[in-house]
């Protein structure tokens, strides 16, 4: 018995002993899974914490960098204003007005005979605030005749444009975008927009498990994928913290992000996030981000003014820009839009008039030439140049700054017609560059540095440094009319030969028709560019003198001189050169030449204001004499072929030849516009070329398209018409025979009682 008990023991023993390794082995999987599942969900909470600080601090500072925005010269409209109704037109067109005789809202207008009624849109100027504004603009012959307060019926002496957004300074590494405020969006945009993308955005908490259920069971339904299950907010925290790579750790990393989110931020924060930051199609090297740049892109107007097929085509295009591009594919894009439509008035968006109406509407979009710098490379290339030149605190550059310049588009517009125009016949290799500017307040209006207006790359208007030519004899003349009791326009000069030494070589200086007139009035030899008399007046004044007077008409480094450089054997550039004639332009008064107005931060506070530093150069008198001399020159001298071209029309210029017609100049003006133009070749080859023949084409050709401002000079005091001696250039009594009846300065010059020859 007894050892039977303990047989049956051990055989006991041994048969619990495999129950119990089950259950130590079955507990010890699910501890270590506890385990497992314990950390992951500490390593997740920890994830969480970081991907909330990271989140957070981006979407609660400077979401993005956006670039600077250029805008053009605001359109100044008052009574006596030179506009023609067409130009104003064109401007409008320009700047995307819809014709629309109701002006039913902003950006509209309408014409009727010599009227156009202008519904203008809001803005941010640099003086402050300007609310839409409806007024009308009656022209007669000559330009605005009155502006009129639509509502009030108030004469209106003064009324604007919003200047034209015409660039992005978007760096390599950089978006394009314009941000926009929930509040700007129009309410039928946001909500067809949730329709479309994310119907249960306000009630779910990032993540939407039925969209991608119900997406998932499309896909396979459809065998193909044709819808996503991402919510907006999953979209936004793609686009703005992760990659485009398609693997199950991004979609996880989005679903997380998008779920903080929506817990750290509200509906309306995300949703205009998300507006600004999606991606609506490519500018050649830059993307376009958020429909605010999307719809200038796209429809050349604010969001706020499109119709509600082209919000459809803008909605439908998010779904993919590249796919749906109205530009390469707009049957495509058609489709696309009137699926947005079509669900726009299954939920009572549209009635059935609405909608029909939008379908039956061509996709319509501006084309690439239209979206803004298209044309205005060399006067960005220049206003890029001014900014560099500024102290703007780096908190600020990568905030939006806006940029105002002094560029009329017209003016560029008209520039770049003329040089294209008037250069097609002539030698392919032939190139030009032309700046214009308003010579009163200094400003760079237009500016052209190769005779292909788009092309960017070397702008010979203000980097090209070429040989002048006679454009230089003004300096000269000035200096001679500046010393008073010495020379007036009847001093006679010497037009004998004249051989020199001049850099080391003979040099025995011509005029243009290898002539010899003896002795000619200081007046004749400027008007007819005749340049041996230039050259002895030069040296009578000595080259330091020639040397102050370039320095005082606004050359702002030195350049050496010698013999020959008094007929333009130097080198400038066409925006140097136009320096120059600015101060002679403007009677003496002589102020920095510009392309910026001024720069603010993105609520229009001003970062920088140009400062009008106007200092004389040059009294009133001598400058008055020396436009006089410029002014017969257009009539009867070199430039006379402006007399034909515009007759019954004051214009001032001088034309200018380099040697061996390498270089052919040009520079002029009216009672506000002054003009520079240089025709070359790169490779510095004569082009047959004079100033008369070659650039002042180019000059009557933009003042036809644009009109003469004629040019009136009040007579200064102490200047008078006064009789000199043709023979001596004495002052002689009016009644003396062979005089010449000229203006000069009285006090300097008493008057004789009797006749007097020599």
């Amino acid at each position: 018995m007894s050892s039977k008990k303990t047989s049956s023991g051990r055989s006991s023993k041994k048969r619990a002993t495999p129950g119990v390794l089950r259950t130590v082995w079955w507990h010890k999987p699910l501890w270590l899974l506890a385990k497992v599942v314990l950390l992951l969900l500490v390593l997740l909470a920890f994830y969480f914490l970081y991907l909330d600080s990271k989140i957070s601090k981006k979407f609660s500072g400077q979401k993005w960098q956006v670039p600077a925005q250029i805008y053009a010269k605001s359109i100044e409209l008052y009574p006596g204003k030179i506009l023609t109704q067409q130009q104003f037109i064109q401007q409008l067109d320009s700047l995307q007005y819809q014709r629309n005789p109701a002006l039913s809202g902003a950006g509209q207008y309408s014409v009727s005979r010599n009227h156009v009624s202008v519904y203008r849109r809001p803005f941010m100027y640099v003086e402050g605030y300007e609310a839409a504004q409806l007024f009308s603009v009656e022209f007669n012959r000559g330009g605005i005749n009155r502006i009129t307060q639509r509502r009030q019926k108030e004469a209106l002496n003064f009324a604007r444009l919003e200047p034209q957004l015409i660039d992005h300074l978007v760096s390599a590494q950089q978006e394009d975008r314009e941000l926009v405020q929930l509040q700007q969006v129009p309410e039928i945009f946001k909500d067809t927009l949730l329709l479309v993308e994310d119907r249960e955005f306000y009630h779910h908490h990032g993540v939407s498990p039925l969209a991608v259920l119900r997406a998932l069971w499309v896909n396979i339904t459809a065998g193909r994928t044709v819808q996503g299950g991402s919510t907006l907010t999953q979209q936004l925290a793609k686009n703005m913290y992760l990659s485009s790579d398609r693997t199950l750790w991004r979609k996880v990393n989005e679903a997380m992000i998008a779920l903080v989110l929506d817990y750290r931020f509200n509906k309306d924060q995300i949703l205009e996030a998300y507006l600004n930051e999606v991606f609506v199609g490519q500018n050649y090297a830059h993307a376009v981000h958020g429909v605010g740049l999307g719809s200038r892109f796209y429809f050349g107007k604010p969001l706020t003014e499109l119709t509600t097929a082209e919000y459809a085509l803008m909605i439908g295009i998010l779904k993919g820009p590249s796919y749906f591009d109205p530009r390469r594919f707009p049957a495509r894009a058609k489709e696309r839009r009137d699926l947005v439509l079509r669900l726009m008035f299954e939920q009572k968006f549209l009635d059935r008039k609405q909608y029909e109406q939008a379908v039956e509407q061509p996709v319509a979009v501006i084309s690439r030439n239209q979206y803004m710098n298209t044309g205005f490379a060399s006067y960005l290339d220049a206003v890029k140049k001014e900014l560099r030149q500024l102290s703007i605190d780096e908190q600020y550059r990568d905030k939006g700054i806006k940029v105002f310049t002094y560029l009329d588009t017209q003016a560029q517009a008209a520039i770049e017609q003329a040089v294209s125009s008037q250069l097609a016949p002539l030698d392919p290799e032939l190139q030009a560059a032309a700046v214009v500017v308003d010579y009163r307040r200094a400003e760079i209006n237009a500016m052209v540095g190769s005779k292909v207006a788009v092309q960017g790359g070397f702008n010979r208007a203000t980097d090209a440094r070429r040989q002048i030519g006679s454009i230089v004899k003004p300096v000269i003349f000035l200096e001679a009319l500046a010393q008073r009791g010495r020379y007036t326009l009847a001093t006679p000069l010497d037009d004998s030969p004249i051989r020199l030494r001049s850099n080391d070589q003979d040099w025995q200086p011509q005029n243009f028709d290898k002539k010899f007139r003896g002795q000619v009035s200081l007046l004749d030899a400027l008007v007819n560019s005749l340049n041996i008399p230039t050259v002895r007046l030069g040296l009578q004044l000595g080259l330091p003198a020639v040397s102050d007077g370039l320095r005082k008409l606004g050359l702002n480094r030195r350049v050496k001189l010698h013999p020959a450089a008094l007929l333009g054997a130097i080198e400038l550039s066409p925006l140097e050169v136009t320096q120059l004639y600015q101060t002679l332009a403007n009677n003496g008064m002589h102020q920095q030449l510009s392309t910026l107005y001024a720069v603010t931060d993105a609520n229009g506070h001003p970062l920088h204001l140009r400062e009008h530093q106007l200092t004389r150069r040059y009294n009133e008198q001598e400058v008055y004499l020396l436009q006089y001399a410029l002014i017969q020159a257009a009539k009867t001298g070199t430039a006379r072929a402006l007399s034909s071209v515009f007759p019954g029309e004051i214009l001032a210029g001088k034309t200018g030849t380099s040697s061996d017609y390498r270089d052919s100049w040009f520079s002029g003006f009216d009672q506000q516009t002054l003009m520079t133009v240089w025709l070359g070749r790169d490779d510095n080859k004569a082009i047959g070329l004079t100033g008369a023949s070659g650039a002042l084409n180019v000059f009557s050709r933009y003042f036809t398209l644009q009109g003469v401002n004629s040019l009136l000079r009040a007579v200064p005091e102490q200047v008078s018409l006064q009789a000199f001696s043709a023979k001596t250039g004495y002052p002689q009594p009016q009644n003396c025979l062979n005089v010449l009846l000229l203006p000069a300065i009285s006090v300097e010059m008493p008057l004789p009682s009797e006749c007097t020859e020599e």
